[in-house]
């Protein structure tokens, strides 16, 4: 039976945008000095090439598309791309969009399958996912950042937790985390700037209220890595990155990406897909982007790539 159009927006794991985000930022923010050398010890164990090639250099002041991809590995379970994110920056015109692309929607791999995009992951790893996201929206997509979904949360316990300022009181429960969130300035470990960076639903603005506190806890975790107590959390914090990040963003890469695009960060819009969900012909339950804003959607992306 087919459900109603889904008038709300899609359901975002903001936490991985965070996360993701902050390699770019951990990177950038350690790219001199002994902070430098620490990271580059061992950036064998994050920085992937993505199908083994070889990342191109990221022209200057050219406008490119990153994808972000959260997953839930566990041992011997190589997990699904359960939130995938597609951002497009413009470093000439100052502008950038992020799209969060719904894990069950029903999408073509390069094969001809159809399938849920959070299952390409486990059929091919990132090179599936990242050919998967080209083909449907007729991009080119040079760099990835994939976390696992603990990421965020041992990140920011590495850096010793960090303080917000919430802007309304709200309740978290979920299996691992009860806790009330008082409005004003609170200190939060990993796990609960997990919860204050998931929550929606108590949210009065939505969605838009959800991604002003994800925006906080990366703006606060990247003040700590470039503060100066960076360099004796720097072991904590690479052992993090070696078991829950990979990326084939290296070094001068990120410290590009974070000046060119600096105020494209600062005014990132959100683009939301429009669709509805059933159960279709072969018993699976999956989202369907419609024809029309599919077409609107990838209007908007192209539009942000083209320099000015």
């Amino acid at each position: 039976m087919k459900s109603r159009i889904d008038k709300r927006r899609p359901p975002i794991l903001c936490r991985v945008i965070s996360a993701l985000l902050l390699v770019i930022v951990l990177i950038a923010s350690a790219s001199t000095g002994l902070a430098f050398l620490k990271i580059q010890q061992t950036a064998h164990s994050f920085l992937q090439p993505l199908g083994g090639e070889k990342a191109k250099p990221l022209a200057s002041m050219k406008p490119v598309n990153v994808l972000l991809i959260g997953v839930d590995e566990r041992k011997n379970d190589k997990g699904r791309a359960d939130a995938i994110m597609l951002l497009s920056f413009n470093p000439k015109t100052k502008q950038a969009t992020s799209l969060s692309i719904p894990r069950d929607m029903q999408v073509t791999i390069p094969t001809g399958e159809k399938t849920k995009i959070n299952h390409t992951y486990a059929y091919g790893g990132v090179k599936e996912t990242v050919e998967t996201v080209e083909q449907t929206f007729d991009v080119d997509i040079p760099y990835y950042a994939k976390i696992n979904m603990d990421g965020l949360i041992e990140l920011v316990d590495a850096v010793g937790g960090v303080t917000v300022d919430n802007p309304s009181a709200f309740s978290w429960n979920d299996r691992r985390l009860q806790k009330e969130y008082k409005k004003g300035k609170i200190h939060l470990t990993g796990l609960e700037a997990s919860g204050y960076a998931r929550m929606r639903k108590q949210d009065p603005l939505g969605d838009i209220g959800r991604q002003i506190r994800q925006r906080q806890v990366l703006e606060a975790v990247g003040a700590k890595l470039a503060g100066p107590r960076l360099l004796a959390k720097m072991e904590e914090i690479t052992n993090v990155m070696k078991h829950n990040f990979a990326t084939n963003i290296g070094f001068d890469v990120a410290a590009q990406l974070a000046q060119e695009n600096q105020p494209g960060f600062k005014q990132l819009k959100p683009l939301k897909l429009d669709g509805e969900g059933y159960i279709a012909n072969d018993g699976v339950w999956y989202f369907f982007a419609s024809d029309e804003s599919m077409r609107q959607t990838k209007a908007k992306i192209h539009a942000i790539l083209v320099s000015s």
